[in-house]
Order: structure tokens, then sequence, then C-alpha cells
């Protein structure tokens, strides 16, 4: 029988390659209108193999009334299959007595033979539990949970706690984090901020000592559809990874090394001639993440359709959450000296545009929060990176002045900035000029226009650059380029706040964290004051159980006959 690294190096071998973009569908799967097929009717194919669940299960996308559902089926070689049934029930019980929805989909060769579903007329606000079938298999019990619905006042919603990440690279360590995300049962959503994957060969960009613990598959830099399914891959063994996603809905999107280093919409920075087309590399990247991602497809017609991936999630009237893509979709190639330039552009004018009326929408509805999740540092920041790469907002001020004057032009109070990428933990005032002390008061927050919070890295090297604190950055309120972890966000009617939470050790699996830091702004303060470690959601329904982390066989109930999930 083939070894589990083997056929995980295997990864995409089977599939269709190609990057065009009418290929880019990441599942086949049966709408809720159709028959709902049980699940005892879910064709095994004959299969004696191994576990066909290697990669886990995981759901993203939450709104009120559905939510993606998402595995992979491995066939671990027993049979020859282009096409795999699998079956998909969900239930309101940890022990799935009690069926909301169910019904059955096709992974195919074309997708990876990942699944994405989306069963819809599910209650708002509620928790759900989920599992899938396929050759013979049932795959671990998953949990997830729907959004609020749109119109319910902010006052009636208790709280919210939403865990942020990004830059998670597998050959820096372990996902420590993830671990110490997945217990907490009072967190309504993962977001992921980008870096999701890197593209790196190999032995670039690791921790050495990890090399024989952590290795990367392929062992090459990936550019081909092939290598970015294999590298989704060898990340979603990873078990932390997988019990996170387990746990809760993920909302997500990419940074550049889901494509390629400092990647803008039409080149990277290490990318050349020798490596093919730059459209070819992007938007196999594209497909991949597609089909590896619990994210919701643009069913729309338009040509460019799964490179669109900012949307909008409403959290009733507490908050709205704009995920923007700052790296591939409009990006215009990296140059300080032009950040100036009056039509420069980061969101490109499609998605610029889709903002501004996204804001005014969520100020006409009443909602209290209006949260921007994205990549690259927002705030005006002095550091000699930051001032010569031109690779965060700084490099595109004319698009932060166009935004912050929207901002300020319309009145759009109760602005929060999540941000990624830096590999550090950064909290800002967000003003148009902070080291003005005429137009910015760093005491009282006067001339704020918003606040902004920026991820560590989970895993990814932290790079410690000097003369990047308040005392040249006035409108900073914390700063630490040493530690790993995630932000934990509370948010209720009354104030939105932020914790970073450390891990102890990236060298072994390890998941105590450390409270670190709390920060919170008062609605309509828009300046930021410390605060407390709030106190977790009491009265919250319970985390998928730790004995239904494993896939077992279905004619089976024995332990013995449990698989590694």
């Amino acid at each position: 029988m083939m070894k589990r690294r083997d056929f995980i190096k295997m990864g995409g071998q089977a599939t269709v390659a190609g990057t065009l973009l009418t290929q880019l569908s990441a599942c086949s799967s049966d709408d809720d209108e159709r028959p709902v097929v049980a699940l005892d009717d879910v064709d095994d194919l004959g299969y004696q193999g191994a576990q066909p669940f290697v990669h886990g299960i995981a759901s993203g996308d939450p709104l009120q009334d559905r939510v993606i559902l998402w595995t992979r089926i491995t066939n671990d070689g027993s049979i020859e299959a282009t096409s795999i049934p699998v079956g998909y029930k969900v239930a309101t019980d940890p022990d799935l007595t009690n069926i909301v929805a169910q019904g059955r989909a096709i992974a195919t060769a074309a997708s990876d033979f990942t699944i994405k579903v989306d069963p819809t007329s599910l209650q708002p606000d509620t928790t759900y539990y989920y599992t899938f079938e396929a050759l013979g298999y049932i795959s671990p019990t998953g949990r997830t949970r729907t959004i609020p619905p749109s119109d319910m006042a902010a006052s009636e919603i208790e709280r919210v706690r939403l865990a942020v990440v990004s830059c998670s690279n597998y050959g820096f360590g372990y996902f420590n984090g993830y671990a110490h995300i997945a217990k907490q049962a009072d967190i309504s959503a993962v977001v992921h901020l980008g870096d999701y994957i890197y593209e790196y060969k190999e032995g670039f960009y690791r921790d050495q000592s990890l090399i024989e613990e952590r290795p990367l598959f392929p062992k090459n830099e990936i550019i081909s559809l092939d290598d970015y399914r294999q590298r989704y891959a060898c990340y979603r063994t990873d078990i932390d990874l997988q019990e996170c996603h387990r746990q809760h809905p993920f909302i997500a999107v990419w940074d550049d090394h889901e494509i390629a280093d400092n990647s803008w919409k039409g080149g990277a920075r290490f990318h050349n001639d020798s490596k093919g087309s730059y459209l070819e590399r992007k938007m196999a990247a594209v497909r991949a993440y597609h089909e590896w991602m619990p994210i919701r497809d643009d069913k729309s017609n338009a040509l460019d359709s799964q490179l669109r991936i900012y949307r909008r999630f409403e959290f009733g009237k507490l908050f709205d959450l704009n995920m923007l893509d700052t790296r591939i979709f409009g990006r215009e190639k990296l140059d300080a000296a032009a950040s100036q330039e009056p039509e420069r552009q980061l969101l490109g004018l499609e998605q610029e545009n889709w903002l501004y009326l996204n804001m005014s929408e969520s100020k006409r509805r009443g909602a209290t929060w209006q949260i921007l999740g994205q990549q690259v540092i927002l705030s005006p920041f002095k550091g000699a990176f930051a001032s010569s790469s031109g690779d965060i907002w700084n490099g595109y001020a004319s698009a932060r002045d166009r935004l912050l004057d929207y901002i300020d032009n319309n009145d759009i109070k109760n602005t929060v900035v999540l941000t990624g990428d830096y590999h550090a933990s950064f909290a800002f005032d967000v003003a148009k000029n902070p080291f003005d002390s005429d137009s910015y008061n760093p005491a009282t927050g006067a001339g704020a226009l918003a606040v902004e919070f920026v991820c560590p890295a989970l895993t990814s090297l932290a790079f410690t650059e000097p003369n990047t604190g308040p005392d040249v950055n006035p409108h900073q309120k914390f700063n630490n380029q040493t530690d790993h972890g995630y932000m934990l966000l509370d948010i209720t009617e009354q104030a939105f706040q932020c914790e970073w939470y450390y891990t102890d050790t990236l060298t072994v699996r390890d998941s105590s964290t450390q409270f670190a830091k709390g920060l919170a702004t008062q609605s309509r303060a828009h300046h930021l004051v410390d605060a407390v470690q709030s106190r977790p959601i009491s009265n919250v329904a319970a985390l998928a159980a730790a004995d239904k982390a494993v896939s077992i066989k279905k004619t089976t109930t024995n332990p013995a006959a449990m698989s590694e999930a």
C-alpha cells in the first residue's frame, strides 16, 4: 500500500492541467432544490484502501442562511476513478441526529477531487455540525456557524469574537496559533488575511532545523497548477490547521505568496521569463486557491470573475466586514517614486468604487462598525523598509488619500482596518497626516479618521526594523516585531477591542499562548486606548468532539478501525 507521504507527494498528478479562466470551477455539487439523496446511497466504488479524508474538512464564507463546506477525497491508488461520489449532511447537534440539510456532490479530477457545497435555508446566527462520506468512510465531524441576519439591531448582538491570522509559513514551525484558536468555542469565524501558503522552493526562507520534521512538497518553487495543488495538500496535512478548520468557518483572502512574492496584477518580484508566462502562473494559483479554500466562488459570467475575491459580510447591524484584495486584482507595479501619481492604483478602479459604495451603504443601513480586512499597512508609516519599498499603502499614497478623503467627506464613522503581511504587531490611529501636530493630536486622537490593527505572523520570520516606533510614528499605539501569534477581536456596539496573543514556541507542537496586549476604540472615537483582557463569551455551542476528529470506516464503529485524520 502506498505510504502516506507518497500519496501526499502525488498531490494532483491525476488532475486535468490547464489555466484558462473557464476551467476555474472548484467543485461540482447538487443544488439544494434537487432531490435529497440519502447518504446510504453514496457509492463506495468498491474502494478498500486507506481513509480518503487526508486533508480534513473545512467551512467558510458564512452568510445568514448558508455556509460553504469543503473537503478533498484522496484515493490511495486502490481504484481508478476520475469522479467520486461524496455525501454530506448538516445537523444542529454534535451527534448529527437532527439533520437539517443533506445531499450529494461529485469530486472530479478536474477540481483535484476537492468538493465545495453550499447548503441553503440554514438559520441565522446558528451553530451547525456537518460531515462528509466517500469511498465507504465517514469524515471527521466539523462545526461551523452562520452569521446574524443583516437587519438585526446591534443592541441585540451581545458580542462577536473573531480570530485574525496571517503569514502561516509551514517551514518556519508548527501552527500552534491555529491550535489555540481551535480550542475557543466562542469564536464566530477566523479571518485569514493572506499568505496561507508560501511558494518558495524547499530550503529557502524556512527554519532549517525543522526541514526533516516539516518537509515541503513539492520541493521546487511552485509555478504550475499541479505545483500549487501539491503545496496546498502539503499544508493541509498539518493537524493543527485541520483542527482550526474543523472547528471554525474561515473568511479568507490571498496576499502575495499564494501566487508569488511581491505579486501585482502584471508580475512578481522573482518571476522572470525563464519561469514561463506570469498570467498562466497567476491563473493556476487562483484556480488552486479556489479549489482548496472554503471560499464562495463568483458565479457571474465575467471573464475575470475568479479574480474578484473582494466581498462583504454583514454581521447584523453590528458590523460590515469588507474583505479586500490589495495584491493582484488592481495593484500596479511597486514603485515608491510613483506613490503620489494622481491615478495610482492599489485596489483598482472597480474594487475601489465597490468599496466606496459599500461604505456608504453600510452607513445608510446603520451598521455600527465598518471593518476593512486587507493585506498591507494603510496608515502613513515611517521606517526604512516602509519608506523605500513602496510595498504598503505608502507606495500608493494617492490611493490612500482617496480612501481617507472619502471617509472624511462622507462622514463615515467607526472604520477599523485589519492588516496582515508585515510579520509584526502594530496598532495605529489612522490620520491623513499623523506627523503634523496641527492636524492630529496623538493624546486625544483628534484628527484621526479610523484605527488600524496589524496582525503578527503566525509562523513566518519576524524581522525587527529599528526606528519604526512611536518616537517617529506618533499615531502608533503598539509595536512588537519579534513575537508570533494571532489577534482576537471582541466587538460590541459600544467598543471595538483587539487583543494580541503570542505562542510560546514554534519548534515543537505546543498550543500554549500568552495574552500580550489589548487596545480598544470606543464608538465614534477613532482613537486607541489600553484595554484589559476581555472575558470569553459563555453559553456558546460546544466544539466538535475530539473523538470525532478522525475518519472512520462506515461499516464499523470499532475504534480500532479508525484511521488517522
